[in-house]
């Protein structure tokens, strides 16, 4: 399972590709210098089974990333055109 990679914005004739593939190893950087600092705080304050239920979460946020491939969002009113695609 791989996240969507870029980002097509357009918003009426102006379109810009954003690329995503910058922002994952920056989030899973963060990701993994907080994880065990929060694992250390709930395992001093006694509740671990917290730290397990928030590990899910992330891989059930990653899992949700990753089924947005191919998402297509396109707005129309009056003159105002705004398309986001994420191939």
């Amino acid at each position: 399972m791989i996240p969507p990679m870029v980002m097509w914005i357009k918003i009426q004739w102006f379109g810009i590709w954003i690329p995503l593939f910058l922002l994952w190893p920056i989030v899973i950087a963060l990701l993994l210098l907080i994880l065990p600092f929060v694992f250390i705080g709930l395992s001093i304050a006694g509740r671990l089974s917290k730290f397990w239920m928030a590990l899910r979460i992330i891989l059930a946020a990653y899992s949700m990333m990753c089924s947005v491939r191919g998402l297509q969002i396109e707005i129309q009113k009056e003159h105002r055109t705004l398309e986001i695609y994420l191939p």
